[in-house]
């Protein structure tokens, strides 16, 4: 008896490797991807310089870590599709950055969460659709869920605890001048 393997493939373009793994999924590696069932994976870390290629490429999925740095945008509306980081997400050092829209669609992160030193980012609430709702990893909050977290030198600092009470956002004061 033997094993009889149909594939069909559509690739616009492409240079690198191309892997097929045992769970059916047939994957470009070098940042690119062919087909995984209905997900589309983004292979490798996936930074600042390509979200624009992320976003018109309809990726839901990240075989890596998400890290958003010195972002000029006010959101990360970019990042609509994603749904799972299998690595760590990090946004730092975007110093226009005002919310986190962009992420509502975001389920699942195995590593860490970090934001940090965003100093106009006063809106977590779109992290409240799923992600905090459910849980990181889709389970409840715990105490390793709670120190994946990590929220320091923002507009506003919430715990995971704030979030889940709704507790998603501050408005942003103006500045005010003492010595003037």
């Amino acid at each position: 008896m033997g094993i009889k393997i149909t594939l069909s493939l559509l690739i616009i373009s492409f240079t690198g490797i191309i892997n097929y793994n045992s769970d059916q999924k047939l994957e470009m590696l070098n940042n690119f991807l062919v087909d995984a069932g209905k997900q589309k994976i983004w292979i490798g870390n996936l930074t600042t310089k390509n979200l624009e290629e992320f976003a018109s490429g309809m990726y839901t999925e990240i075989d890596g870590s998400v890290i958003i740095e010195n972002y000029d945008g006010l959101n990360l509306i970019l990042l609509k599709t994603l749904q799972k980081c299998a690595g760590n997400i990090e946004i730092g050092n975007n110093e226009n950055l005002e919310s986190l829209k962009g992420l509502e669609n975001l389920l699942t992160v195995n590593g860490r969460f970090s934001i940090l030193n965003n100093p106009e980012l006063y809106n977590y609430c779109t992290l409240q659709k799923t992600l905090i709702n459910k849980g990181i990893k889709g389970v409840e909050i715990s105490k390793d869920i709670i120190e994946k977290w990590e929220v320091e030198d923002n507009g506003y600092n919430p715990s995971l605890m704030n979030l889940q009470n709704k507790n998603c956002s501050i408005p942003k004061l103006p500045d005010f001048c003492f010595s003037c």
